[in-house]
């Protein structure tokens, strides 16, 4: 029976700790996103939410999920992702968001911007963040 329910724990955990969602600082205006609105702040089409505030996105650095994330919203793997940023940065249209080395300065500073926007795994989610948007 403990064999059962740490089989149920551990694959709740590995689901819990795999979806994805995008997050804001709790008192945010924004209460939801869609997936057209999460595409363009984050592929710097737009720098506005939906109700003209700035948007400002933030990312973890060498991150496992970045590939999944830009994979789900552009359907750019990696590499495709590279070439989309360089013509952009030379083009002078655009920069990826601004990558922090630890998931712990990207929460800290979601928390303390009300502009600031992330995607993080539903696990690191703290009770000053709140789900804008959820992955399918």
């Amino acid at each position: 029976m403990k064999t059962f329910f740490l089989l149920i724990y551990l694959l709740l955990s590995s689901q819990c700790l795999g979806q994805m969602v995008v997050v804001m600082a709790k008192d945010a205006d924004i209460q939801n996103l869609n997936d057209q609105h999460v595409a363009n702040i984050f592929l710097t089409r737009t720098n506005r939410f939906p109700n003209g505030l700035k948007a400002i996105p933030i990312e973890l650095k060498n991150s496992d999920i970045r590939a999944n994330f830009y994979e789900e919203i552009s359907g750019k793997n990696p590499t495709q992702l590279m070439a989309y940023w360089t013509t952009l940065i030379f083009s002078g249209k655009g920069k990826p968001p601004k990558g922090y080395n630890n998931v712990s300065s990207l929460i800290s500073r979601l928390e303390n911007n009300l502009g600031c926007i992330s995607y993080i795994s539903l696990a690191q989610v703290t009770d000053d963040l709140k789900i804008v948007y959820r992955f399918p």
